[in-house]
């Protein structure tokens, strides 16, 4: 079953954008551009990315990425995460606590002890 990381988009903030996938991606994980029309997973400390992935793409297929301030999303992280967190980039694309960092995306509104899960989180 596929993971549902939209919450509430807020009064429609969020926008659903198509892009190809350069390699496999997965939903909830943030993604930046690598080539023309094309996605990928951040890698960790990245300062580009556009969005997060809505659902998980295949290589080389059709992905959506959602993107907009506002937006209530269940995101991929990884650590431990706790509620007001600013969320960065960590590697493959999940997201981790960053206090203090300038590449923000989104802050948790919910927490993760550790390991990896999904943590509820508004986005900037």
């Amino acid at each position: 079953m596929a993971t549902e990381i939209l919450v509430n988009d807020g009064g429609a903030p969020a926008r659903i954008l198509p892009f190809t996938v350069a390699a496999s991606s997965t939903a909830g994980h943030l993604v930046s551009v690598s080539a023309a029309d094309t996605v990928t997973m951040s890698a960790s400390g990245v300062a580009t990315g556009i969005g997060y992935m809505f659902v998980d793409a295949n290589s080389g297929s059709n992905g959506s990425v959602i993107t907009g301030k506002g937006v209530i999303l269940n995101l991929a992280c990884t650590g431990t995460v706790a509620a007001g967190n600013s969320l960065t980039a960590a590697a493959d694309g999940r997201s981790q606590a960053q206090p203090g960092s300038d590449t923000v995306y989104a802050i948790a509104l919910g927490a993760l002890a550790s390991g990896t899960g999904f943590v509820k989180s508004i986005t900037l």
